[in-house]
C-alpha cells in the first residue's frame, strides 16, 4: 500500500521554515504525482524565505527531479515510471501566447503545482505540461541544473549577443554563472563576469568567463571601458535585481547595446533612465523560459548540459537532507559559506 501521509518542509514566517508531516496529495485531472528525488533552492525561494515575497501554505520549490507514480485523469503522454525535471508553471497550449512559441505568458498560466505541494516534499504535484523527462543518462544532479540553466539560456537568446559581441554578466549567483557558461558555449567573443564572493569569481572561471571583476572593490564601469576600449558592453544580462546592478547595466552598457534584466525584483529601484535615451540602449526583461527559436529554453538546456558544453553540476556546492533544510536556507542565503546552489536531497 503506497503511504498515506509524508514529510513536507513549508514556510511559517520569516527565516522559518519546518518540515511537517502531510497527506499526501491525489493528482488532479491534467495531473501527475512524482516520487521526488532533489530539489534546489532557488533565489526566488530566498525571497520567499525572508518574507519579501508571499509564503504558500503548501510546499514551495521548483528546481525538482523525480520519478512518476501516479497519473492524473487525461494524462496521456506520460507514464508511470517517466523521470523528469519540473517547469515552474503549466500552460494551456490553446492560447495565443502558446500558440506563438511564448507559453510563459500564457492566459491561463499556474504554478506547476496547481496550489499542492511543490518541490520540498517527499511527493510532488505538477501539470502535465510542466514536465520535462529527463535524458536516462543524466546524473540526478546535471538533471535538477536543466530549470535553472532555461533561465539562463532565455536570458542569453533575448540578449541577441553573438560572437562579435562584448557580454557583461552582472551578478555570479547560479543565474549569471550559468548566463557566463551559456554564452562561452555559443561562441561569444568576450565575456565579462561580476562577482562579489571569491567562490563566485573562481566558478566564473572555471566556466570560461573571460574576465572576473570583483565588487564592490573594482569600479565595473572603469573595468569594462578598459576592457572594450572605451565602447562598453554589446549586452549585459543583470541578475542582481539591485540598485547598484541596473546602473552598472546601464552604465557600462555600450551605445545601441542591449540589456537584459532577469533578476527578480521585490522593490522600486531609482535608476538612471537618462542613459537608456542618450545611449539608445534597449532593455528588456527575461521571464523564466518558452521558446527560443525554434526549440524550447529546456531542451537547450538538456542539449548544453548532456553535450558537456556546460558543466552545470559544478554549482552544487552543497547538499542537505529535507530534515536539515532549515540549515539548507541559512547556507544558501549566507554567501560567506561558499554556497552556490544548495540542493535539497529528498530520498
Amino acid at each position: 500500500m503506497p503511504p498515506e501521509s509524508m514529510k513536507a518542509a513549508i514556510f511559517r514566517g520569516e527565516r522559518t521554515i519546518e518540515v511537517e508531516e502531510v497527506p499526501v496529495p491525489v493528482p488532479e485531472p491534467g495531473y501527475v504525482l512524482l516520487e521526488a528525488h532533489n530539489c534546489g533552492i532557488c533565489g526566488s525561494d530566498l525571497h520567499s524565505y525572508f518574507g519579501r515575497w508571499g509564503q504558500p501554505e503548501t510546499a514551495s520549490g521548483h528546481e525538482v527531479v523525480g520519478t512518476v507514480i501516479e497519473c492524473g485523469e487525461g494524462v496521456t503522454d506520460i507514464t508511470v515510471g517517466t523521470r523528469a525535471c519540473v517547469e515552474y508553471a503549466s500552460h494551456c497550449g490553446q492560447c495565443r501566447f502558446c500558440r506563438t512559441g511564448r507559453y510563459n505568458h500564457c492566459e491561463r498560466r499556474r504554478a506547476a503545482s496547481g496550489g499542492t505541494h511543490a518541490g520540498f516534499a517527499e511527493r510532488v504535484v505538477a501539470h502535465a505540461s510542466a514536465l520535462y523527462p529527463v535524458p536516462e543518462h543524466m546524473s540526478p544532479d546535471d538533471a535538477m541544473m536543466i530549470e535553472p540553466l532555461a533561465v539562463s539560456h532565455r536570458a542569453f537568446h533575448r540578449s541577441r549577443a553573438t560572437y562579435q559581441d562584448t557580454l557583461l554578466v552582472i551578478g555570479s549567483g547560479t543565474i549569471g554563472l550559468l548566463a557566463v557558461a551559456t554564452a562561452k558555449a555559443a561562441g561569444i567573443g568576450q565575456v565579462i563576469a561580476c562577482a562579489r564572493h571569491n567562490c563566485q569569481a573562481e566558478l566564473a572561471e572555471k566556466l570560461g568567463a573571460d574576465c572576473v571583476i570583483r565588487v564592490p572593490d573594482q569600479d565595473v564601469n572603469a573595468e569594462v571601458r578598459q576592457l572594450t576600449k572605451g565602447l562598453g558592453a554589446s549586452a549585459v544580462i543583470e541578475t542582481t535585481a539591485s540598485q547598484a546592478g541596473v546602473n552598472d547595466a546601464l552604465r557600462t552598457a555600450a551605445n545601441g547595446g542591449t540589456i537584459v534584466l532577469v533578476g527578480g525584483f521585490h522593490k522600486p529601484l531609482e535608476v538612471n533612465l537618462g542613459r537608456i535615451v542618450g545611449g539608445e540602449i534597449y532593455v528588456t526583461g527575461s521571464n523564466c523560459y518558452g521558446y527560443s527559436g525554434t526549440r524550447t529554453d529546456f531542451d537547450w538546456s538538456a542539449e548544453l548540459i548532456s553535450s558537456g558544453r556546460v558543466q552545470a553540476g559544478k554549482l552544487i556546492t552543497h547538499r542537505f537532507p529535507l530534515a536539515d533544510i532549515g540549515a539548507a536556507f541559512e547556507t544558501a542565503a549566507d554567501k560567506t559559506t561558499g554556497s552556490v546552489k544548495v540542493q535539497v536531497a529528498l530520498r
